[in-house]
């Protein structure tokens, strides 16, 4: 298990478009923001946080991209597969290091922009868990819509898998309120983990044998 772990960073780490690009993608998000809404200036808080959740789910979309092609043109999915090793846990393995080095990143970047532009200390502090939740719950989803379009294009995946993270934002939304009004605000975050702990767990499981289907 260790030796996937170290394997899966690896190759992510020398893949330097698939984990700085989305990074980027995010930061140049959040600076454009600003720039168009020139007659707020003063309340740009008004619609940032609707922009940054945005930005984090185009991030996380961008960055599952291409997150299974190279391992299935290589072999490598095969191999997994012939080896019996545990292939849902290789593909948990997976999504866990996209979002350490892309995830983790982009939502410590929106902690960052949310405190410049509202100048909040304890609301942004508050949002970087949102972030890193919901930056981990888009990545296995977006994991499943790759899978499905292994062979037939990333545009496919993102539109079937669309849908299924839009719940996510609404959640997102009403946290907010939440946190803004000082009620319930744990709750959500509660609700967002606990929809994290079950998608961890079925999504590999589901991804696995989408996988299997398409080497077969």
């Amino acid at each position: 298990m260790m030796n996937l772990i170290r394997l899966e960073f690896l190759k992510l780490r020398k893949k330097t478009r698939s984990w700085l690009g989305p990074i980027i993608v995010f930061l140049l998000i959040m600076i454009a923001y600003p720039l168009t809404v020139e007659f707020l200036q003063e309340k740009l808080e008004i619609g940032f946080f609707s922009v940054l959740w945005i930005a984090i789910l185009i991030s996380m979309m961008l960055a599952t991209e291409d997150i299974f092609t190279e391992d299935f043109n290589d072999g490598f999915l095969e191999l997994m597969v012939i080896q019996n090793s545990s292939f849902s846990l290789g593909v948990s393995i997976k999504v866990f290091a996209y979002w350490f080095l892309i995830g983790f990143p982009v939502s410590f970047l929106g902690f960052i922009f949310s405190y410049g532009t509202t100048g909040n200390f304890s609301l942004s502090i508050s949002i970087f868990p949102l972030a890193l939740i919901s930056s981990y719950i888009f990545l296995n989803l977006f994991a499943l819509g790759n899978s499905l379009s292994l062979n037939k294009g990333s545009v496919l995946g993102a539109i079937v898998t669309m849908p299924l993270a839009l719940p996510v934002l609404i959640v997102l939304g009403k946290s907010l309120i939440a946190l803004q009004l000082d009620i319930n605000f744990l709750s959500f975050i509660l609700l967002l983990l606990g929809s994290l702990s079950i998608i961890i767990v079925i999504i590999p499981l589901i991804v696995s044998y989408i996988i299997k289907a398409h080497l077969e």
